[in-house]
C-alpha cells in the first residue's frame, strides 16, 4: 500500500518542541541575539531568546538526530553515521561521512570539528574543505568516551571523560596524550568549561559534581546533588559564582560557589530528566530542555533589592517563558471553532493543549485534567466535544475521563479548567456502589452550547445544563441500550438526540423533553463503536465493530451509505467541512477518503503508527 496520499500534502507539524538531545546556544553578533537551537527527531528548531519564538525548522534528516553542537556561524548534527552542518537553521552547507557507528559526540573546534561514535572513534574534520585531519580509537572496555571539552585556552587541546570514570587530556594536532586523570569512580556525564582558567566542572552518575584545576591536578570542591545522577551542568558568566545542575528527576540545583552550597532548587523544573541546561552568556536568563517536549527560560531575580543577607548569596531563579508540548503521545485533537485556526489536542500526560494551525506563539495550555483538585486526582482525557457559540459566557469544552463517570469542563477563552463538574447523583461520591465502577464513554455539546449529552457503560444517557452543572433529564426509563452506549448526537436545532450502543441499536429521541420512549430505533448488523456527526447536512458517521462504516442520514433515520475497506478497529473519523467527504483512520495504519455521494474510496495511504 502507498505510503503518500493523493490528495492530502505534508504541511506542518505542530507541538514539536524538544527531545533528549541537550540544547545547544550560539550568539549571533549580527543579529545581537541569543539563539536556542533543540531536537525534534528528525530535525531541529531555531529559537530566538529575545521574544522566544520559532525563527526556523530544519530540513529532515533520513535517520533521527543523535546530538547537536553549534559555533557562530553553523550548526552541526549527527544523524546515523554522518555529521551535517547547516547555515541559518535551513541551508546544508557540509557533510561529513566516514564513521562506521552513530555519531554520538560533536565539538567544534575553531576551525576543525571533533567527532565521536558509539564505538569511541574520534575524528577529526576540516570544517570548510570537509577533510579528515587526524583519527583516533579508544577501545570501549578501557575508556568508553561519554563527553568532550575544549579546555579554554588549551591550544590544540581536548578534555575526554569516560565510562569508566578516568578522563585524558589529548593534543589533536601532534595525537598525543597529555596526561590522564584516574577520575572518582564513576561514570562521567558531563563535562563543563568554568570561568575560571583551568578549572573544569565534571559530573557524575552517581550525582557528585567536581571542580577540578587541570593544570595543578587538584581538586577544588566536590558537590553532591540528591536527585539521582547530574545530566546537565552550566555556569553564570555575570559575575556571579553560580554553578546550575539538571537531573534526571527533572530537579533544577543551583550552587553558591563561594560557600560551597545549595542557595536553591527547582525539583519539578521538568517531569523528566533535565538533558539540556545553558545560561546565556552575560545575561541573567537560563534556558533548559527536556525530553517531556518542553523548552523553558528561567531568569535570575535578586531578592530584597538585592541586599546580602548574612554575608550570602541572595539570589532566586524564577520561570519566565515557555515553549511546550505535549510530555506524552496525543490521544484525542478536534478543531475549535469555523475558521481552522486552532486545535484542542489532550494527550496521554493528562494536559489539555491548543495549538494554533498559523503561528505556534499562540499554542496555549489550559492545564492538567484534574477531577479533584484537592486531592490531585488526575485521569487521562478519552474524548472531547466543543462548541465556540457560547464560549465568551461560560464553559465551552467539555472531556471525558478514562474509567470515572466525571466529565470535567473547560474554557477555551479563559485558558483553564472550569468549576463545573458533571456527574449524576446515581453515579456521585455519595453513592458508593456506583462510583468507580462505572465511567461516562461520549459525549456531545449541542450547537447552542448550553447542553452537554453524555452517555454512560451502564447504558445510561443523561443531559446537563453546562453553565449550572444541573441536570436536565435523561433518555430511557431508565435506561437507553442495554450495554454500554458507544455514541451521542444531536441535531443542529435541538429537536433529536441521536443515541448509540453496544446492542446494535440507534435510537432517535425527542431532545426536549427527554423522551422515555424512543422516536424509532434503527437495528444495525454489529454493534456500534462510534459517532461522528455533520449537522449542518443532517449526516451521522456510524462505525461499527466489524471495520465498517455506515452513514445515517438524520432526517429520514436511515442508513444511506456503507464503506468497506478496513481491517482493523477504527480510531477516529471526522467530515470535510462540506460534507462531501468522510475520512476515516484506523488500527490498520492507513487513513482511507470516502466520497459520500459515491459511495467510493478516493484515498487510501498508510502511516507507520496508529492513528489514535
Amino acid at each position: 500500500m502507498s505510503e503518500i496520499s493523493r490528495i492530502f500534502q505534508k504541511n506542518k507539524a505542530l507541538g514539536y518542541v524538544s527531545n533528549h538531545v541537550p540544547l545547544v546556544a550560539r550568539y549571533i553578533k549580527l543579529r545581537k541575539e541569543n539563539l536556542v537551537v533543540t531536537c525534534v527527531g528528525k530535525s531541529f528548531h531555531t529559537y530566538g531568546c529575545t521574544h522566544f519564538t520559532l525563527l526556523s525548522v530544519s530540513g529532515h534528516h533520513d535517520e533521527d538526530i543523535r546530538c547537536l553542537s553549534a559555533d557562530s556561524f553553523l550548526v552541526f548534527t549527527a544523524s546515523g553515521n554522518s555529521v551535517y552542518a547547516w547555515r541559518r537553521g535551513t541551508e546544508l552547507k557540509h557533510t561529513y561521512t566516514g564513521h562506521t557507528a552513530p555519531v554520538t559526540i560533536i565539538l567544534p573546534f575553531g576551525p576543525h570539528l571533533v567527532t565521536v561514535d558509539e564505538g569511541s572513534a574520534l575524528k577529526l574534520w576540516d570544517i570548510k574543505t570537509e577533510e579528515l585531519q587526524a583519527e583516533l580509537s579508544f577501545s570501549g572496555d578501557v575508556f568508553q568516551v561519554t563527553a568532550l571539552i575544549h579546555p579554554a585556552t588549551y591550544l590544540n587541546k581536548v578534555l575526554l571523560g569516560s565510562e569508566q570514570g578516568s578522563l585524558e587530556l589529548w593534543n589533536l594536532k601532534t595525537c598525543t596524550r597529555v596526561f590522564v586523570f584516574p577520575g572518582w569512580g564513576t561514570p562521567v556525564t558531563v563535562l563543563e568549561q568554568a570561568p575560571a582558567i583551568n578549572v573544569v566542572a565534571i559530573g557524575t552518575a552517581s550525582g557528585k559534581i567536581v571542580l577540578h584545576n587541570l593544570k595543578f591536578d587538584q581538586t577544588l570542591m566536590e558537590l553532591s546533588q540528591d536527585w539521582g545522577a547530574v545530566t546537565s551542568l552550566s555556569f553564570r558568566t555575570d559575575n556571579h559564582p553560580v554553578l546550575v545542575s539538571g537531573s534526571v528527576t527533572g530537579a533544577l540545583v543551583f550552587w553558591d560557589l563561594e560557600h560551597r552550597k545549595v542557595f536553591s532548587q527547582i525539583q519539578a523544573a521538568h517531569s523528566k530528566a533535565v538533558t539540556g541546561l545553558k545560561c546565556l552568556p552575560n545575561e541573567p536568563l537560563l534556558v533548559t530542555s527536556s525530553p517531556d517536549n518542553s523548552l523553558k527560560m528561567w531568569i535570575f531575580d535578586m531578592l530584597d533589592g538585592g541586599a546580602s543577607l548574612n554575608n550570602q548569596l541572595n539570589l532566586r531563579c524564577m520561570f519566565f517563558a515557555t515553549r511546550e508540548g505535549h510530555s506524552a503521545p496525543p490521544t484525542c485533537i478536534k478543531f475549535h471553532g469555523a475558521d481552522g485556526h486552532n486545535l484542542l489536542s489532550t494527550g496521554g500526560d493528562c494536559t489539555l493543549r491548543i495549538f494554533s494551525t498559523i503561528t505556534e506563539t499562540f499554542n496555549k495550555s489550559l492545564g492538567r485534567a484534574s477531577y479533584n483538585r484537592n486531592l490531585s486526582r488526575k485521569k487521562a482525557i478519552a474524548q472531547l466535544a466543543s462548541e465556540s457559540t457560547r464560549g465568551k459566557q461560560w464553559a465551552d469544552t467539555a472531556a471525558v475521563h478514562h474509567g470515572i463517570p466525571i466529565v470535567t469542563t473547560w474554557s477555551y477563552d479563559k485558558l483553564k479548567m472550569g468549576d463545573v463538574k458533571l456527574v449524576p447523583e446515581r453515579f456521585g461520591h455519595n453513592n458508593k456502589n456506583n462510583y468507580g465502577r462505572v465511567s461516562a464513554t461520549c459525549i456531545c455539546i449541542t450547537h447552542c452550547g448550553n447542553f452537554v449529552v453524555i452517555g454512560y457503560t451502564t447504558g445510561h444517557v443523561d443531559r446537563f445544563n453546562i453553565q449550572s452543572g444541573l441536570p436536565r433529564g435523561n433518555y430511557g426509563s431508565p435506561l437507553a441500550h442495554n450495554g454500554p452506549v458507544r455514541g451521542v448526537a444531536t441535531d443542529g436545532l435541538n429537536q433529536v438526540t441521536i443515541t448509540g450502543g453496544s446492542d446494535c441499536l440507534v435510537k432517535f429521541w425527542s431532545f426536549k423533553p427527554p423522551g422515555k420512549t424512543p422516536l424509532s430505533i434503527l437495528r444495525l448488523e454489529e454493534p456500534v463503536n462510534m459517532f461522528c456527526s455533520h449537522r449542518e447536512s443532517s449526516m451521522l458517521a456510524v462505525a461499527l465493530q466489524d471495520h465498517t462504516v455506515v452513514m445515517v442520514d438524520i432526517d429520514i433515520r436511515s442508513v444511506v451509505r456503507k464503506f468497506l475497506g478496513h481491517s482493523g478497529q477504527i480510531t477516529t473519523m471526522d467530515f470535510s467541512p462540506d460534507s462531501r467527504w468522510l475520512i476515516t483512520a484506523s488500527m490498520d495504519c492507513t487513513l482511507r477518503t470516502w466520497d459520500i455521494p459515491s459511495a467510493q474510496l478516493i484515498d487510501c495511504f498508510q502511516v507507520s503508527l496508529v492513528i489514535s
